[in-house]
C-alpha cells in the first residue's frame, strides 16, 4: 500500500510539472472560422431559435393545435434574419470571409518592416537637391 502511495506522488509531482504543448493550427483551418459552414450553421441555427420562438407562442391561444403554423412562421422569419445577418457580415468584412489572398500574406514583423521602409524611403516635404 506505501509503494502505491508513493508512486501514485510521484506521478502527480511529475505531471504538476509537465509544461502543456500544443501544435500550430494550419492555415485552412484558422479561415474555417468565418467559412461558409460556419454561416449555414448561423443561418440554421437563427431558424431553430425562430421555431421556438413559434412554439412559444402556443400557449397564449386556447386551441394550440389550430395555430401550429406558427412554428413554420417562426422558423421562417429566424431562416430570413440569418441569412441578411451572415450576407450583411460578409459583405461588410470580407477580409474575414475570404482571407488573405496568397500574394498578400504579411506577418505583423515583416508589416513593421515595411512601414519603415516606406517612413524611411519617403522625403520630408521640401526641396532637397544631389549632387
Amino acid at each position: 500500500m506505501a509503494r502505491l502511495t508513493r508512486l501514485f506522488v510521484i506521478y502527480a509531482v511529475v505531471l504538476s510539472f509537465s509544461v502543456s504543448s500544443f501544435a500550430q493550427q494550419p492555415e485552412e483551418e484558422s479561415k474555417s472560422k468565418f467559412g461558409p459552414r460556419r454561416q449555414l450553421a448561423t443561418i440554421i441555427f437563427c431558424g431553430l431559435g425562430g421555431a421556438i420562438l413559434g412554439l412559444s407562442t402556443l400557449s397564449f391561444y386556447g386551441r394550440p393545435q389550430d395555430k401550429l403554423s406558427n412554428i413554420a412562421v417562426g422558423f421562417a422569419i429566424g431562416i430570413i434574419g440569418g441569412t441578411v445577418y451572415v450576407t450583411y457580415g460578409a459583405a461588410t468584412k470580407p477580409k474575414e470571409f475570404y482571407g488573405d489572398l496568397p500574394g498578400e500574406k504579411m506577418n505583423s514583423a515583416q508589416s513593421m518592416i515595411d512601414a519603415k521602409t516606406l517612413s524611411a524611403n519617403t522625403p520630408v516635404l521640401g526641396y532637397t537637391f544631389n549632387f
